[in-house]
């Protein structure tokens, strides 16, 4: 933890990462007041790792986007809008993303294939008096931050392993551009294109490939990015129940 260092990049949801550093946040306490999540609330696309989608899928549609792949859960089906998150707490039994679990730490670029600690001083959390979890106690950082240091290193190495993840993929040639349409009375909405994996590509792959793909881990957590699809009808039902539409003939679904 260390001062005056240039970061690299900007984070999404980070909008004043500062290395942390004793002497400048000797003071700074951590106080969610109960909305731990808060920062989500307007966010519907989250990073994912591919360990997480075991535990995603069950509550999102888990999709691939932009030209780096990223795995992203959906919450929303519009910009602004998650679905799963009210007054700053996830509604009970929903997965909550280690992207948003790690806020308002995280670990930013300072040089090539170095990194260095850093927290959103700009988190609604983080106070510089009264309750809460002190960062530092003595010029030392507290067991509240080296459990925070801790997490940052896992999810860096599941993140590497998420690189390695797609990276496969890439290399299998699976990825198609799919789309999402919610059909309704001869109407149909068109919800979102996105990159998932192409069932028919998978199931031509050689022997070895899929051997490949079985000893990595990469195999169950396509099946469960293909599960997740499913989620579309959820989502956009959950959309319907918060802002509820004419009643209307019984809807079909189409990817």
């Amino acid at each position: 933890m260390t001062d005056n260092i240039p970061l690299e990049g900007t984070q999404f949801l980070y909008s004043r990462p500062e290395a942390l550093h004793s002497a400048v946040h000797a003071d700074l306490r951590y106080r969610p007041e109960g909305a731990s999540f808060d920062h989500a609330t307007q966010v519907h696309l989250v990073p994912l790792l591919v360990g997480e989608f075991m535990q995603a899928m069950a509550h999102y549609p888990v999709i691939f986007a932009g030209p780096e792949k990223t795995p992203l859960a959906v919450m929303g089906l519009a910009e602004g809008q998650n679905l799963f998150v009210r007054d700053g707490t996830f509604e009970a039994g929903c997965y909550a993303p280690a992207y948003l679990r790690r806020y308002p730490f995280t670990l930013a670029g300072a040089g090539e294939e170095q990194f260095v600690v850093c927290v959103d001083r700009d988190a609604k959390g983080l106070v510089s008096e009264g309750d809460g979890e002190p960062l530092f106690e003595d010029g030392e950082p507290t067991g509240f931050t080296k459990n925070a240091i801790a997490f940052l290193e896992e999810f860096e190495r599941e993140r590497k392993r998420t690189e390695a993840f797609v990276d496969l993929l890439k290399e299998a040639d699976l990825f198609e551009v799919k789309n999402t349409l919610f059909v309704r009375g001869g109407e149909s909405e068109h919800i979102a294109d996105y990159y998932g994996v192409d069932e028919k590509k998978l199931g031509e792959l050689s022997d070895e490939l899929l051997l490949r793909l079985a000893r990595s881990g990469a195999l169950i957590a396509i099946h469960a990015h293909l599960f997740s699809l499913a989620r579309w009808d959820a989502l956009i039902a959950r959309r319907e129940a918060l802002a509820p539409a004419e009643p209307a003939t019984e809807p079909t679904y189409a990817d």
